[in-house]
């Protein structure tokens, strides 16, 4: 069985955008519009100024006072704008987490009720999409090792039924994730003697997060595919400490375990508001987030340690001081003076406090980042425009620190590890970055590049099919929601109709998309819960299996798309073909098809009535036999959409199986009517040919009714 979240491990380069947001952009066009006529008029008044030996009047300042002004304006909203479009609700991302942990708690045999709280919470979609890996290990972590098996719970005087919760809290700079199981809690003793096997005494004085995120560290007796290999705890680490989050733990022996994921909220394109300084003659930038105080430090006030590492006090805390021209790998230029200009800045390992040349001020600056190639140092995150049309760089302060906090006692060791290139320098001007120094697309590894012209429609086209995939993947990945849903309550007519529908849109967008195989699969899947909704089938969970695996497989398809997508499992078709099989559906229900050209109408009062009533009009009334092939659309829907087509050239009385049958699904591939129309025998035989290659008529048989008594009295 394929993990359903290997199928989001490519980023979908297109989101859903809100009208108000699109409106919002369209009046901060507008602006922008009247700004730039504003600045045109501003640079005529100044061009005919000075050529008159003029200034620009106290109507020109204040024209260049109201355009800062509105610029700044925009600027800030188009950044909040930017911001809001890229949030996405969480909810997407528990959506991918219940298929694995119903399967999961299936094979281990164990009744778990799996909550989600703060669907509705905003994330970055980078995060939203990167957190299903580490979630999905932390939920695999509750339910292998956390849940007991429902005989130990029992024991315990705990419900029977083992709980999970994936907790999402907003707060002002940060998102809080929690994973909470009600389970047997963290085994520390187990944990620090493995420790203590593989580490040694290294491990006595280590946090018990720390150990168990150590790679290789497990305390399951086997490697199974569930855990055992003691990898993934250190992955959910990586992925939080990627977004410059925080992984905690909170656990209790035979009470349960709770894991917290504190990711600060991320910044939209690049724009950080930031506190510009000069170091030598070169120009940082630093997030304003992260700095703790600029100060001038007395040079009583510096202490050292072991006559080599500098520190000093700051509100009680001690802080290492490090000259940030030394930490980046660049020669100090500037001779120390007193009091000294410092920064103190605060990151993932704590307080850090750097000399440097020369405050500047707050700025919002755009973050050009740089590859690793062309960085001199690991904490330099990219290239900014700053003031003045000059180049700086702009500091990763969590590197940065643990630069300094891993190199106590030798500062110099930074300038000795770091390469010798050169960063930007005050002088340089914004026309001299280099070409490698442009936006990068992360999504491919690369720098942006220019494609060759292609033509119009096959451009369209790659956009259409783009838009395709991306509905596609949206509906698929509700259908499964759906599914789940059901499982829950088979009862819910509403849920099983939904799930219908979706399924129905999916098969027609994979068909459009040249995916063959992949549009049978739906349909059949389509079949199966039309049968469920017929009563025809009883959802098991083995059926329930069935139907989820071939969900999972369309979305690995569509994740694949527009190229090849591999083929559906011989062994899911089989089981699909099987279930849907008529005459196995007919001896699971009781339903006799048979053959209907030897089965009687039964002929009721108001047919009766109606056959009275044709026959005074001079119609001829007809016994019809039709076999057809439904194709994609279930039996029922061809059949309902057949007899109203024969309807159009005359008046239905009765059909076999009854029109209730057919409008409930129980209905094969084969229909008879019985019916009345002015047409003759021949003219029948011509409609029916007719509608054959309209509808899939495979077979069809007219003869004239045999209700004589009533033709003998007239």
């Amino acid at each position: 069985m394929t993990d359903v979240a290997t199928v989001h491990k490519r980023t979908v380069d297109r989101m859903q955008v809100r009208l108000e947001h699109l409106d919002t952009l369209l009046g901060l066009a507008g602006e922008v519009i009247i700004t730039s006529a504003n600045l045109q008029d501003l640079e005529r008044r100044a061009n005919s100024g000075a050529a008159g030996g003029r200034g620009l009047g106290q109507e020109g300042l204040h024209l260049i006072k109201t355009s800062n002004e509105t610029t700044r304006r925009i600027s800030q909203n188009l950044h909040n704008l930017v911001m809001a479009i890229r949030l996405v609700e969480i909810g997407e991302t528990y959506r991918l987490l219940r298929r694995p942990v119903r399967d999961l708690s299936r094979n281990l045999g164990r009744d778990v009720d799996l909550v989600f709280e703060g669907a509705d919470t905003m994330i970055d979609k980078a995060l939203a999409e990167r957190l299903v890996d580490p979630l999905l290990h932390l939920l695999r972590n509750a339910i292998d090792h956390g849940i007991e098996a429902p005989i130990e719970r029992k024991g315990t005087g705990k419900a029977l039924t083992g709980r999970v919760v994936v907790r999402a809290i907003d707060t002002e700079h940060h998102t809080e994730i929690q994973v909470e199981d009600d389970g047997a809690g963290i085994d520390t003793e187990a944990v620090y003697a493995r420790a203590f096997a593989l580490l040694g005494d290294r491990c006595e004085r280590t946090p018990l997060l720390d150990l168990i995120c150590q790679p290789g560290l497990s305390t399951s007796g086997q490697v199974t595919a569930t855990s055992g290999r003691g990898v993934g705890l250190d992955l959910v680490r990586s992925v939080v400490e990627e977004f410059n989050g925080e992984l905690s733990l909170q656990t209790v022996r035979g009470t349960g375990t709770v894991f917290r994921l504190r990711i600060p909220k991320l910044r939209a394109v690049n724009i950080i508001d930031a506190l510009t300084l000069r170091a030598g003659q070169d120009l940082y930038a630093l997030p304003i987030e992260q700095i703790v105080a600029s100060i001038g430090l007395h040079s009583a006030d510096i202490n050292l340690a072991f006559g080599r590492s500098r520190h000093f006090i700051y509100q009680g805390e001690v802080v290492p001081l490090h000259c940030l021209q030394t930490v980046l790998g660049q020669p100090a230029t500037d001779a120390e003076r007193d009091p000294l200009p410092v920064i103190i800045v605060r990151g993932r390992c704590g307080l850090a406090a750097f000399i440097v040349s020369e405050f500047l001020g707050p700025q919002k600056l755009v973050n050009i980042p740089l590859d690793a190639g062309l960085c001199h140092h690991a904490a330099i995150g990219g290239t900014a425009v700053f003031t003045g049309g000059k180049l700086g760089l702009t500091v990763d302060v969590d590197t940065l620190v643990e630069t300094v906090h891993g190199l106590a006692g030798d500062p110099g060791a930074a300038a000795r590890k770091s390469a010798g290139t050169r960063p930007a320098a005050a002088g340089d001007d914004v026309a001299s970055l280099p070409e490698a120094a442009a936006p990068r697309d992360r999504r491919a590894g690369g720098s942006v590049s220019t494609p060759r012209a292609a033509s119009n429609g096959a451009a369209v086209a790659a956009t259409e099919a783009a838009d395709l995939r991306s509905e596609l993947l949206v509906s698929l990945q509700a259908l499964q929601e759906d599914l789940l849903s059901l499982e829950s309550d088979p009862n819910n007519r509403d849920q099983l109709n939904a799930a219908f529908r979706r399924l129905h849109a999916a098969k027609g967008h994979l068909t459009v998309l040249a995916a063959e195989p992949q549009a049978d699969l739906a349909h059949l899947l389509e079949t199966v819960l039309d049968y469920l909704r017929a009563d025809r089938l009883v959802l098991s969970p083995e059926r329930m299996d069935l139907l989820l695996d071939g969900v999972t497989c369309l979305l690995q398809a569509a994740d694949q798309l527009p190229g090849v997508p591999t083929a559906p499992a011989a062994d899911l078709l089989a089981g699909l073909q099987e279930l849907t099989a008529t005459s196995t559906l007919a001896a699971e229900d009781g339903l006799e098809l048979g053959d209907l050209i030897r089965q009687s109408f039964d002929v009721v009062p108001t047919v009766q009535l109606q056959v009275l009533s044709a026959l005074k009009r001079g119609e001829r009334t007809y016994e019809t036999y039709l076999s057809f092939d439904p194709g994609r659309q279930p039996s029922f829907l061809a059949a309902y959409v057949l007899l109203r087509r024969v309807g159009k050239a005359g008046t239905v009385l009765a059909t076999l199986p009854s029109v209730q049958d057919i409008e409930q699904g129980r209905c094969g591939r084969e229909v008879k009517v019985l019916w009345s129309t002015p047409l003759d025998e021949a003219d029948v035989n011509r409609l029916y040919d007719r509608l054959a290659g309209l509808y899939n008529l495979r077979e069809h048989r007219s003869i004239p009714a045999t209700i004589f008594r009533y033709e003998s009295t007239l």
